[in-house]
């Protein structure tokens, strides 16, 4: 599994879950299940919900779900190997907006996440930041996509 695998996967939760979803432009042609990255984005362009310094951050945000008055409803952030820390000062520079903000990383990343959290830094976004590991989100995906198809079985 890559980087790029989990990015798709939480992608496509977001789209089975309603939301609008995006890829930024630096992922869009990488490889996901037999297709590229944006084809799973269900909008190719960032909504412009604030300011464009703001926006320049957003837009390097592995994936975001926009709820239907096209504001950012989750930001998430796939650590497959990069520092937590960058993207946790990501996350800051996006506290005003009222949403939830995931590191999505291998459960062995756990501490760490613990660890930077803590930090007297990350104070402002500490209620509002989790930690989704890899096998929950591959397990939350393959129940979603067993629920979407037998939802569509009865259609």
């Amino acid at each position: 599994y890559s980087h790029y695998f989990f990015q798709g996967l939480v992608a496509e939760i977001g789209n089975m879950k309603g939301f609008k979803t995006f890829i930024p432009a630096q992922d869009k042609n990488k490889p996901f299940a037999k297709q590229k990255l944006g084809e799973v984005a269900s909008i190719s362009k960032l909504f412009e919900f604030t300011y464009p310094e703001i926006l320049r951050k957003a837009q390097t945000i592995d994936v975001v779900w926009f709820n239907d008055r096209k504001y950012p409803s989750s930001f998430f952030e796939i650590e497959h190997s990069t520092d937590i820390t960058n993207s946790l000062i990501k996350f800051v520079e996006l506290q005003d907006f009222r949403t939830n903000f995931y590191i999505v990383a291998d459960l062995r990343r756990r501490a760490e996440f613990d660890s930077k959290i803590a930090l007297n830094a990350f104070k402002p976004i500490k209620p509002f930041i989790n930690f989704w590991d890899y096998d929950s989100v591959l397990d939350f995906h393959t129940k979603a996509t067993a629920s979407k198809l037998a939802e569509q079985a009865l259609l």
